[in-house]
């Protein structure tokens, strides 16, 4: 009697332990059989505006993700600056790192294609339906409108906690009509990165050879050690304790050439990547993220950063930090996945039915596209912003939660 009280205590105590140690933690991922067509059907079906089926021409999507119709019939010629069939973007001065295009690279893939594109401010403002202004502005008056229904556009890409300067001067207040970034808000909206749905996906078989030559268990990317709004670098210092993570670049040990394709082979070793953002800010998402979509690079993201994940990504493709109450339960989680072979086989089934886009096309192969289309549509889209500096920072970064 006494022994079969003491086995009765001992398998309570297991269980209790198991509860303290895992009780928290996100369900176990299902298992291999869960490999369906039912699946397939919901990760290919899935709709994000970073998410595009680039085969049917969905080059942009609306605010609730539905794809916008757009061609040429839609066409409005209403006002002054759609009286011209072509319109005329200008590029005030725009960075070096936007390289001049031909108009057929530019415009040549857009349902609405009619516009051209300059940087001659001094040739073209007289005739230009559009000017687009980026960054810092301080030292630049407002230069006056060639006509009533020329469109200024501010663009911008960098988050509100990394801008190199404070703010804009008071005459730029209502001085312009669209905003152009990463806001899913935003009037043209630009990612850092699309997907785009696989063509081929792996056989199962060939994701467990795979899996089972995996030598470690984390890569983490990073070089800006200073502006850390997110605490990321403390955060990363604390999952070590936990989980073995290699850190490259300037703030780490360890060194890999910028998206170099040896960098990127080199994830297929790690179980998984760290996509940490800079910053906790609304709708901010970097590359980072769609590194571990690179084609032939077989690794799990783990995100953190101010972006929606859950809403625009599908289930089972990330996991993110912030469902964790700690860097420390993440961690335990995470070796917890590794030695679950068939629910991280599953994780990598689901990520492989996305690939990254074309480098050559991601950042603003499609947001020219609404660009033109919008200038053709202009009555529809008329507006104007009181403070856009404001519209941009004011209460749009949250601090990390605590940990």
């Amino acid at each position: 009697m006494c022994l079969v009280l003491l086995v009765l205590l001992i398998v309570l105590y297991m269980v209790t332990l198991s509860i303290l140690t895992f009780g928290s933690m996100p369900m176990k991922i299902a298992p291999q059989h869960s490999h369906s067509s039912s699946t397939s059907h919901y990760l290919r079906n899935f709709r994000s505006i970073f998410i595009l089926d680039v085969a049917n021409h969905d080059l942009a999507l609306d605010r609730q993700g539905k794809p916008l119709s757009v061609s040429s019939s839609d066409v409005r010629t209403d006002s002054r600056a759609s009286a011209v069939n072509k319109k005329l973007i200008l590029l005030y001065n725009m960075p070096g790192w936007m390289n001049r295009k031909s108009y057929a690279e530019v415009f040549g893939h857009c349902p609405v294609s009619a516009c051209n594109l300059s940087t001659n401010y001094s040739a073209g403002r007289a005739a230009a339906d559009a000017v687009v202004f980026y960054g810092d502005l301080s030292d630049i008056p407002v230069p006056p409108r060639a006509f009533p229904d020329q469109v200024y556009v501010y663009y911008l890409l960098e988050s509100p906690t990394r801008l190199w300067f404070s703010e804009l001067k008071s005459s730029w207040n209502s001085a312009f009509n669209w905003t152009w970034g990463y806001r899913h808000d935003a009037d043209i909206r630009t990612t850092y990165f699309y997907l785009e749905h696989s063509k081929q996906l792996p056989t199962i078989s060939f994701l467990k050879d795979l899996v089972r030559k995996k030598e470690k268990a984390a890569a983490w990317f990073v070089s800006n050690c200073n502006q850390d709004q997110a605490q990321r670098l403390r955060y990363v210092e604390r999952l070590k304790e936990v989980l073995p993570v290699d850190v490259y670049g300037g703030c780490g040990t360890l060194n890999c050439t910028h998206w170099a394709k040896e960098c990127d082979t080199m994830l297929t070793k790690y179980f998984f990547y760290l996509s940490f953002e800079n910053s906790f800010c609304q709708d901010y998402v970097t590359e980072k993220f769609s590194r571990a979509f690179l084609k032939d690079v077989y690794v799990v993201p783990v995100a953190r950063g101010g972006l929606n994940y859950s809403h625009h990504f599908p289930e089972g493709i990330f996991i993110n930090a912030d469902d964790f109450s700690s860097p420390e339960e993440l961690g335990m989680y995470l070796k917890k996945l590794i030695n679950d072979e068939d629910a991280y086989i599953y994780m990598l089934w689901r990520i492989a039915h996305f690939v990254n886009l074309d480098s050559e096309k991601s950042r603003y192969y499609y947001s020219w596209c609404q660009l033109c289309d919008k200038l053709h549509r202009l009555q529809d889209n008329a507006k104007t912003y009181p403070d856009v500096f404001g519209w941009y920072t004011n209460g749009t970064c949250r601090p990390p939660r605590k940990f």
